[in-house]
């Protein structure tokens, strides 16, 4: 059965079931109360807990201070990505479905659910035990604890006497709402410190070759049923090592057949497959493109240079210009047939200038050098094979930030690691977890426990950090909001001594209200702009 008919069907069943026991009184005689189709159950209870939590006055005054500056920071970090983004918006050509805005387990497609409630639950529960600390060490009452339950328990909250909360002084008030999202910031980091310098540390690869990270389309090797994560061991009878064995090996024969061993999900394959360097991509109005290059071709010959690896197509590049036609000699797949054949009607191809590539494509990237150098515009691989060593993927998660030389390099890896959700690395599941064994520390869990703990850690930070970043946010009724409203108060105060407590009010309150629209239609913008 579908996933979601099956989640459609267990809602309609909750609705039903709330609707039954409201109708009978039951959340009344029960202390519990209703939220639209959530329950909410309050009691006291817990509230000596958090008395004896807040007793540390000294640490969590300090603690206090510093969720202030880590809010501040992070406050300034998602608004210029918010901005940054708002900016590249026209460059996006499917726009996000509203779903993936929201970080709610069973609705974003990309939360898993269980590793989503599992994630979302503990997020709350610090977010709102740390408002509650706070809020004691202040000296402010604590009119009720709770759970809030959507077919399971979805959060914790806990709830000050308002009016003291608004009566305190700035500072206070401030640092309770500091509390919450600091404290989901700080979790987000100590549980990627385990995700990934204690859990991905521990894997090793199971085979040595080269991973296959991606497969060119209608290559030979994709037509020969090859997927990505395959590790390739060996190629016409020689060895390979790791993904530089693959990027360098010489067809001897380009365009004849070869046999290729490779695992695929713990098991050993062999394809048969047409050999050479295979075009990944052609570049439109360039050479490759204008002569009819498509991407999963072989291309065996160029202007009398037969092409075995890389270095051959360099060298026969080096002796042409731009402008100047030169024969080639391309392979494809014949559906007839069913095997690869020299495409005929692809037979000259009049090359480009590498300036005008790289002025279109790559701006950044050109250089004076590459006027009056001959071009394709084409990229290839061999056999089709994006390869990379196996240790790849458990690379990049136990040092997400390895060889980063500035601040750009850091952005780009805190990107890709918040990314891996979208990249289907998380959880991460097979044919990935099937090119590692668990050694060291892990070993004692199995690979069940460990992937069930790696996957629960990675999900822990990622909502955590989530959580805090979007609290964060300069809008109310994000505490965000109301840390930014103290702070512009606290400054028109300064500057402007003589303003009146309800003219101030009227100021501060105007221009959070600006600031809370614009920063709504930042985030709408994302959902809107692609469209538009």
């Amino acid at each position: 059965m579908n996933g979601y008919l099956i989640a459609l069907i267990v809602f309609v069943a909750w609705i039903v079931l709330i609707y039954v026991l409201h109708r009978r009184k039951w959340f009344e005689k029960h202390g519990m109360s209703l939220m639209g189709p959530a329950v909410m159950w309050k009691t006291r209870k817990g509230r000596d807990f958090i008395d004896k939590m807040a007793s540390a006055k000294r640490l969590w005054d300090f603690y206090g201070k510093l969720a202030l500056w880590i809010c501040a920071g992070s406050m300034v970090t998602i608004m210029v990505l918010l901005l940054w983004e708002a900016t590249i918006v026209s460059q996006v050509k499917q726009p996000p479905s509203p779903e993936l805005i929201l970080g709610i387990p069973g609705v974003n497609p990309v939360i898993p659910l269980g590793y989503g409630v599992l994630a979302l639950v503990i997020a709350i529960v610090v977010h709102e035990l740390s408002h509650g600390i706070l809020t004691r060490l202040a000296g402010l009452k604590i009119i009720s604890l709770g759970l809030l339950f959507l077919v399971f328990p979805i959060g914790a909250f806990v709830e000050p006497d308002e009016k003291e909360l608004q009566a305190t002084t700035r500072t206070k008030r401030s640092k309770v709402y500091a509390v919450g999202p600091a404290s989901n910031i700080i979790l987000a980091l100590v549980v990627l410190g385990l995700f990934s310098g204690v859990m991905m540390s521990s894997l090793e690869p199971k085979y040595e070759g080269a991973l296959a990270i991606g497969i060119v389309g209608d290559s030979p090797v994709s037509k020969a049923g090859l997927k990505p994560n395959s590790v390739i061991v060996s190629v016409d009878g020689m060895q390979v090592s790791n993904g530089p064995d693959m990027l360098d090996r010489v067809s001897p024969t380009p365009g004849s057949m070869v046999n290729i061993s490779y695992y695929y999900k713990g098991e050993l394959g062999t394809a048969e497959v047409v050999d050479g360097l295979v075009v990944a991509y052609a570049a439109m109005d360039f050479a490759a493109y204008d002569a009819g290059l498509e991407s999963g071709m072989v291309i065996t010959v160029l202007n009398g240079t037969v092409i075995g690896n890389f270095d051959a197509l360099a060298d026969a590049m080096d002796l042409c210009r731009p402008s100047q036609v030169v024969n080639v000699t391309v392979m494809n797949y014949d559906g007839s047939s069913g095997t690869f054949q020299v495409n005929h009607s692809i037979s000259q191809m009049t090359l480009s200038d590498k300036w005008d590539y790289y002025d279109r494509y790559d701006p950044s990237a050109n250089e004076e050098s590459y006027r009056g150098v001959a071009y394709m515009g084409a990229g290839f691989l061999n056999l089709g094979i994006d390869a990379r060593n196996v240790t790849y993927y458990s690379r990049v998660l136990a040092n997400p930030f390895q060889g980063d030389r500035n601040i750009d390099d850091f952005s780009r890896s805190w990107l890709r690691l918040i990314a891996l959700p979208f990249l289907d690395l998380a959880p991460v599941h097979s044919p990935v977890t099937d090119l590692y064994k668990v050694s060291g520390s892990g070993a004692w869990l199995g690979d069940t426990g460990f992937w069930l703990i790696s996957n629960s850690l990675y999900w822990v930070f990622w909502l955590n950090l989530m959580v805090g970043l979007t609290n964060v946010l300069p809008m109310v009724p994000l505490d965000g909001g109301y840390i930014f409203k103290d702070a512009f108060d606290y400054l028109v105060s300064r500057f402007s001594k003589v303003m009146s407590k309800e003219n101030r009010d009227r100021v501060v309150g105007n221009v959070m209200l600006f600031l809370s629209l614009f920063v709504f239609g930042l985030i709408l913008w994302q959902i809107v702009g692609p469209a538009l």
